[in-house]
């Protein structure tokens, strides 16, 4: 026998859809009577849905206009690692790479100014990728990463996996450190181009380093969407 309530069903595929990019952000879901006439049920069943949304935050009302599908914040925490897919794909969120650009370097001048004493290492892979959830792009990463530790890059599978597991099943990489350092930034003329935002819209800076056994083995430098992302940090009392 099916106890959930008939309107919270509704929600839910409601709910699923516009997670699944069926409905899109910034556009107005089907009117009360179409959807009524959708799930074949009253229009109070269809209002008590749609204030579940506004409560959960998903939809908002507009004067006049209907119900506004809010722009989708994603969430990671800071208190444990993770990587962003992995992150992003445990609340069921579809997530896909465009690689920008790919070179094998000496050095840059972020590099030089990142590394604070000499690791050891001559040469580094440099991957620069768009970051996608549900196709809307959320962040570019500049993957930093020593040839003399990982001796070459998939790119193909790289388009379409993520980074850290790639090198966890080729490359035997255990992370046993990581350092993160979280700034506020405005983005790049270029950065706003690839994230389709303003360039006076604010981001964040996300900067992280990867030690294995104490050395240095990987640096991230993420640009985030600050409107699309946030971070979360829990802090337990003694």
């Amino acid at each position: 026998m099916n106890t959930i309530p008939l309107y919270r069903e509704i929600y839910q595929d409601l709910l699923e859809k516009i997670m699944s990019g069926y409905y899109l952000e910034k556009t107005y879901l089907p009117s009360e009577r179409t959807l009524c006439e959708m799930y074949h049920v009253s229009r109070a069943t269809i209002r008590r849905a749609l204030d579940d949304l506004r409560k959960d935050k998903y939809i908002e009302k507009k004067q006049g206009s209907g119900n506004f599908v809010k722009p989708q914040m994603y969430e990671q925490p800071l208190s444990q690692f993770h990587s962003f897919a992995s992150a992003l794909r445990a609340q069921h969120i579809e997530i896909t790479n465009q690689i920008l650009s790919y070179d094998l370097i000496e050095g840059d001048k972020y590099l030089s100014e990142a590394l604070t004493e000499n690791e050891g290492f001559s040469r580094w892979h440099k991957l620069v990728r768009l970051r996608l959830a549900n196709g809307y792009p959320l962040m570019i990463e500049t993957a930093y990463l020593p040839r003399e530790r990982f001796f070459r890059l998939d790119l193909d599978y790289l388009k379409s996996n993520s980074l850290y597991a790639y090198l966890e099943l080729y490359y035997s990489m255990t992370i046993h450190d990581t350092n993160e350092l979280l700034s506020p930034i405005m983005p790049t003329v270029q950065e706003a181009k690839f994230l389709q935002i303003s360039p006076q819209e604010p981001c964040m800076l996300l900067e992280r380093f990867c030690y294995e056994n104490e050395r240095l083995i990987a640096i991230h430098k993420t640009t985030v969407r600050g409107d699309k992302y946030k971070f979360r940090a829990f802090y337990y009392a003694n």
